[in-house]
């Protein structure tokens, strides 16, 4: 099991992940392509012969950081690993005020992004 220390670490890699093939193309086609490689880009190595299977239906929630931690915890004795990468929740700039588009842009006005330590 992970320390606090460990489960920040890998939240903000994670989250990091999910930001850039949330605002990346190519790295959302990595991710269907080749998520092992899109893991290790971002810092977080898979052991060798995991089975990786996306998961892109799921909505953005709070639990989700939760539920991807208990499957990396899981992933630690070999076999398959489920990596939750939801897709973004649609929203208009123009329904954001100022302030609200800075803290989605710095990271901190999504509920999704909450959670990652500063």
């Amino acid at each position: 099991m992970m320390d606090e220390a460990e489960r920040r670490d890998f939240a903000a890699r994670y989250h990091a992940l999910i930001a850039a093939t949330w605002s990346d193309p190519g790295k959302e086609r990595m991710l269907l392509r080749d998520p092992g490689s899109l893991l290790a880009e971002h810092g977080i190595e898979v052991p060798a012969g995991t089975v990786i299977e996306v998961v892109r239906d799921r909505p953005v929630t709070s639990a989700t950081l939760d539920s991807q931690l208990r499957a990396w915890e899981a992933v630690a004795g070999g076999g398959a690993l489920r990596l939750l990468a939801p897709h973004p929740e649609p929203f208009e700039a123009a329904d954001l005020t100022e302030e609200e588009l800075d803290s989605l842009v710095a990271g901190v006005g999504h509920p999704f992004l909450r959670d990652v330590p500063r």
